[in-house]
């Protein structure tokens, strides 16, 4: 007597499929029983792509042929097992090995026989060959539609909703992402900075937040300057663009100058070391430093911008010395690292915090994983759909663009949650806080001012201003590789190396 297993596998839905795992099943059972002396044992099945072998029904199977408990392997088609040769070839000598005979109920070989072995292969290079053609001539549909200036489907850009089957600028977001731009150019805001404004506010934002890896999407993203961007390709489109030129180029330079030196974020070329990082706590717009000749003299102070373009009706933000503002920030900074008591507060606090959510984000990474591959087994489906020829050109493209714009997305998810996790890794000892302060003295005595406005960029998370007599500091944790984390923040009323308390946010 042969004992036989049955395997049969979809991929798709099964109310779309003429052959579903109930129809295949049934006609394998009824195959088997018109054989001479052989009877079905199990039946297994997946429903899975069948690009990958780490499907829980096809390895069931093959550990019953490993335990030699079975005789036959019974498929409905050759393409149920796999689609890919290499696979193939690894089942059938497997199979081979142990005894096992392949074999299909509707194609003309068994692996009992080497014509049936020969057969086996020829069946799985066409197989493979078809699905490889699907996948260029979909992937071409999609290059064509992009080429044309067309939207090629799946969800569009934060900032845009489709209308039409065309890009139309979203009245709700597309204001969010020129404001990136006014923010990253106008007030030299660092990507992180923006990312840290923008959810503060509570402002719309993508599925994946704002993090700095979605700020940075956002200024380079050509879409938004009216074109359509395919993989490494732009072409020019016809939907309405967010950012005119001139503003694009200025951020794409910008991003470039910040990525050459690292003296140049968030600042300008002068002297003066806190701009970029000076806010009022009046109106919300940024300080910037300006010079003024009086009678003792050339006087050099920070004021808010709102107040000197439109006067002090916009704002009665105050002015402040750049020289005593300055010093007083420098040597705040170098006793409060001289101290580090009150950085291994700051830390510690933030440990407790990251340590209460790191089940919440266990789980969404859990559940990005999940998700992506579920997107990555629902284009596979797609595919199988069109080469069975229940999904017509057209809507294979589409529904597979999204699916792919959806994996785009989660990935970044995953960079930015990745990039979390490195960050808290990073701890600074007693000794790299000391580095620090060294450092930060040796620059109150002889610093030049690029140097030292490089590293006040990294310690600086924004300085606050409600008044001269009320400048609220919050600093950042310098790690030894120069990148910030926990944050610090004063709480008096002065720029003093008094009342710092940790914040539960992470700088």
């Amino acid at each position: 007597m042969t004992r036989v297993c049955v395997y049969t596998r979809i991929s798709t839905d099964e109310e779309n499929q003429p052959t579903s795992l109930a129809s295949q099943r049934k006609r394998l059972e009824a195959f088997s029983k018109v054989q001479e002396d052989w009877h079905v044992v199990t039946h297994h099945e997946d429903r899975s792509t069948g690009t990958k072998l780490d499907r829980p029904g096809l390895q069931a199977a093959l550990d019953l042929a490993r335990q030699g408990r079975i005789d036959q392997l019974l498929v409905y088609r050759i393409d149920r097992l796999s689609r890919k040769v290499r696979q193939l070839a690894v089942i059938a000598d497997e199979l081979d090995r142990l005894g096992v005979i392949l074999r299909s109920a509707t194609e003309p070989f068994d692996t009992g026989s080497a014509a049936g072995r020969m057969m086996l292969q020829m069946l799985g290079v066409f197989a493979e060959f078809e699905h490889a053609t699907i996948v260029d001539r979909i992937t071409a549909g999609i290059e064509r539609r992009a080429k044309e200036g067309r939207w090629y489907s799946g969800r569009p850009p934060f900032g845009y909703v489709l209308s039409d089957g065309q890009l139309a600028p979203d009245p709700v977001a597309a204001p969010v992402i020129r404001r990136i731009f006014v923010l990253y150019i106008g007030e030299r805001l660092g990507t992180i900075a923006i990312a840290n404004r923008l959810r503060a506010e509570q402002a719309p934002a993508p599925s994946a937040g704002w993090g700095h890896p979605a700020v940075h999407r956002a200024l380079t993203n050509p879409t938004y300057l009216g074109r359509i961007r395919w993989r490494d390709q732009e072409f020019e489109s016809t939907h309405e663009p967010l950012i005119d030129r001139a503003t694009f180029d200025q951020a794409q330079a910008l991003l470039a100058e910040r990525g050459d030196d690292v003296s140049r974020r968030r600042g300008n070329p002068s002297d003066f070391l806190l701009s970029g990082v000076i806010r009022c706590g009046q109106c919300g717009r940024a300080y910037i430093g300006m010079s003024e000749r009086g009678k003792g003299g050339l006087y050099h102070y920070y004021a808010c911008t709102a107040r000197q373009k439109y006067g002090p009706k916009a704002c009665s933000g105050e002015r402040v010395s750049r020289e005593k503002l300055e010093q007083s920030v420098l040597r705040q900074l170098a006793s409060i690292y001289r101290d580090g008591s009150l950085i291994r507060d700051a830390l510690a606090a933030a440990q407790e915090q990251a340590v209460r959510e790191q089940p919440s984000l266990d789980e969404r990474r859990r559940a990005i994983t999940a998700e992506i591959a579920r997107a990555e087994r629902s284009i596979a489906r797609y595919f199988e759909s069109f080469e069975q020829g229940r999904l017509s050109p057209e809507h294979c493209e589409q529904r597979v663009a999204g699916l792919q714009a959806r994996l785009d997305d989660l990935g970044a998810q995953q960079a930015e949650l990745a990039k979390d996790d490195s960050d808290a890794s990073r701890a600074p000892t007693t000794a790299d806080l000391a580095a620090v302060a060294g450092q930060l003295e040796a620059l109150i005595a002889d610093g030049q001012p690029q140097q030292t406005k490089a590293l006040l960029r990294l310690l600086i998370a924004e300085l606050c201003v409600n008044s001269k007599a009320d400048i609220q500091p919050t600093y950042n944790v310098l790690t030894p590789d120069r990148l910030p984390t926990a944050g610090v923040c004063a709480t008096s009323g002065k720029v003093e190396t008094v009342g710092i308390e940790p914040t539960s946010a992470i700088a």
